[in-house]
């Protein structure tokens, strides 16, 4: 049986005695099927960090429970390629966990043996943006049983703090790639709201489920996303600030820029397949040095822009004031875009006392690469 074959499988697995409201999202085909874009979840709720499994067969994302929201947990979901009834969801059911602690899997990465990377973070209830984080690694669907790879926070060898790391990437059974982030808590209430900015790229190497080492990748302090194109010896990444998309060679060292989207476009949230490169641009961003954090980068969300990389050709799609698009992810063939769409803010001007942005609300869509906006005369 082929190795996809046999990855989609051990996804699936357990399935049947999994717990009651497995399927959060209606019981019906997708809306639109056959049309693009078009809305893939419709949590009243958050819906975020979209990953294609390694065969382009089924998205794997984080979803916030609307069915227990008494401590906010965050599960893990999986949803066919073209959208429909969740595959599996699986969250937190342990009884010491259960009721009196908020548990977040976020940033779910599955490797082509079907292991999954993600974080996983247990804090007081209701506190959801606050606890202890890991690095975790699961087999199949068993994410309550993940084997710990680090603890969260930690200093890197650069001398930077990184809270989460985001966007992770598969690049070798052995080794992943992902940015390390600095994580600000703003606001009085209950609930604090927070910012997030880059810090620099890490390289986590692996000897079986332990972690073995890690290396900082240079030239990366700042870094606003990183990505791969399914050659391990190739990062493309971004800097905060910048309207440039570097890609460096991890052997030789050696960088080159690969697109630049021009003076006052600030680009993030990158993702590459052959020839096609996608990222956020512009909009709802500020860099900046503040008094009280130093240098970072307020981010809404923004455009989203597909590079030709053959002819440098740029298509933009922009749904401001109403619609804002962050963390876009090509399928393994480049033929599909998953992207987190949330309503339009401004970031915030400064240090609020009570911040609490409404936007914060994601669903998922999806996008046809070779249809309108992004081709067939679009």
């Amino acid at each position: 049986m082929p190795r996809r074959r046999l990855l989609l499988l051990a996804l699936l697995a357990g399935c049947a005695h999994s717990l009651p409201d497995e399927g959060s999202q209606p019981q019906e085909p997708p809306l639109g099927a056959g049309f693009y874009p078009r809305a893939l979840t419709y949590n009243e709720y958050d819906d975020r960090h979209p990953q294609w499994l390694p065969d382009g067969s089924a998205i794997i994302y984080s979803t916030e429970r609307g069915d227990q929201q008494s401590d906010r947990d965050r599960c893990l979901a999986l949803i066919p390629a073209e959208g429909g009834t969740q595959l599996w969801r699986r969250c937190e059911t342990r009884g010491a966990h259960y009721r009196d602690t908020t548990d977040v899997w976020e940033w779910p990465a599955v490797a082509p043996d079907g292991r999954t990377f993600f974080v996983r973070t247990t804090g007081w209830s209701g506190l959801k943006k606050t606890g202890m984080p890991t690095i975790a690694l699961a087999h199949g669907t068993d994410f309550e049983n993940a084997v710990m790879v680090r603890r969260l926070p930690y200093i890197s060898t650069s001398g930077l703090q990184v809270v989460l790391p985001w966007t992770p990437r598969w690049l070798s059974p052995t080794r992943v790639a992902y940015l390390g982030v600095l994580e600000f808590f703003e606001g009085s209430t209950f609930y604090p709201d927070t910012f997030f900015t880059g810090q620099e790229v890490t390289l986590l190497d692996l000897a079986g489920d332990s972690l073995a080492g890690y290396t900082v990748v240079p030239g990366t302090q700042y870094a606003s996303s990183v990505a791969t194109d399914g050659d391990p010896d190739v990062l493309y990444y971004t800097l905060n600030g910048d309207s440039m998309v570097y890609r460096r060679h991890l052997t030789g060292g050696q960088v080159d820029t690969v697109h630049n989207f021009g003076w006052g476009q600030v680009a993030r949230d990158v993702t590459v397949r052959g020839t096609t490169l996608v990222a956020v641009v512009g909009d709802s961003i500020i860099w900046r040095n503040e008094a009280a954090h130093g240098w970072v980068q307020r981010d809404e969300g923004g455009d989203l822009v597909k590079v030709d990389l053959t002819t440098g050709l740029e298509t933009r799609v922009s749904d401001v004031p109403l619609w804002l698009y962050r963390h876009p992810e090509l399928s393994p063939d480049g033929k599909r875009l998953v992207v987190e769409r949330q309503p339009f803010a401004e970031p915030p001007p400064g240090v609020l006392s009570d911040y609490n942005a409404m936007n914060h609300r994601a669903d998922l869509w999806l996008f046809a690469m070779d249809q309108a906006p992004f081709g067939g005369g679009g």
